[in-house]
């Protein structure tokens, strides 16, 4: 994303059940004739952003077994279960949303998909398919949200699916049984007409004032907003107007400062951690530690 703070911000405001419930109801074909109230109130939880690790999925994995462990800390934007509200179950569902600002980071982003699909899948060895059984092993869905696709491409909704394809002869697979995976790619796009699609674009566009941004969610997408996720949406704007702003030298310094020392706070408040950890958590440089420790005695 554009700014550290920013990027922090837009993922606590996607992570807001109600907007999650928004994207599993026009997505994902299991929810598609649930309303989306209740699929916000009732059939999502474990909401996480920016904290569970991608690669440190399994208790079983070392580093002998996994040379991505060697990498830096990789997490997922969000991520959290679901269920059917007809199921007997608490999971029915692993699903990861991701916000991708770069749209050519050297791999492609479809790759990337089905590897964080395949980790969600082990990570359920514990929980899940212990003694073997894999029959109760849960469908992972990771959906890709991408703001700046190619122009040919933009608009469009791409999803890669595991099926079979019988060689020879015949038999009874059923498609529960193996349809586990689905990575759904969102490419967004001004003169889209999809709803889904029309609701990122309105949320995520820095060119619509706060004011209008929250008008038209209401209006155009039957979003019913309280007061708090209002003022977050208004926190998200404000943060993308001193980004928007940072050519200019003139209050460049106070600016970003000012957003980030809101986020520091922001991110102790609602993950309930210390500053040390804030700081890891925004990717801001440990030298700055006793600058941000003052700042906040204010």
């Amino acid at each position: 994303m554009k700014h550290k703070s920013y990027d922090y911000q837009s993922k606590y405001v996607l992570s807001r059940p109600l907007f999650l419930a928004y994207i599993l109801h026009h997505c994902i074909s299991e929810f598609k004739k649930i309303p989306i109230g209740i699929i916000a109130s009732d059939c999502i939880h474990d909401i996480s952003f920016n904290q569970k690790e991608v690669h440190r999925l399994s208790p079983f994995i070392t580093q002998f077994e996994d040379d991505t462990l060697k990498e830096g800390k990789v997490v997922f934007d969000i991520f959290f279960m679901a269920h059917l509200p007809e199921s007997d179950q608490d999971i029915d569902f692993y699903i990861n949303i991701e916000i991708q600002d770069d749209f050519y980071p050297n791999y492609p982003l479809s790759a990337r998909g089905v590897y964080y699909g395949g980790r969600m899948l082990s990570m359920q060895y514990e929980d899940q398919i212990k003694s073997s059984h894999y029959e109760n092993l849960k469908k992972v869905y990771s959906i890709w949200i991408c703001l700046n696709p190619p122009k040919e491409e933009r608009g469009s909704i791409t999803e890669i699916s595991l099926d079979k394809k019988v060689l020879l002869g015949y038999n009874k697979l059923r498609k529960k049984d193996y349809d586990k995976l689905s990575v759904i790619l969102l490419y967004l796009g001004e003169e889209s007409k999809n709803e889904c699609l029309g609701f990122l674009q309105t949320l995520f566009d820095g060119n619509i004032k706060e004011k209008r941004k929250i008008e038209v969610l209401e209006k155009d997408y039957g979003i019913k907003m309280n007061e708090e996720l209002r003022k977050e949406i208004r926190e998200m704007c404000n943060l993308d107007e001193y980004v928007a702003n940072r050519g200019k030298a003139e209050g460049l310094a106070q600016g970003i400062e000012k957003t980030t020392l809101k986020s520091l706070q922001s991110v102790m408040k609602h993950l309930q951690v210390d500053l040390k950890k804030a700081m890891e958590i925004l990717e801001l440089p440990v030298e700055d530690f006793s600058k941000y420790q003052q700042l906040l005695k204010h």
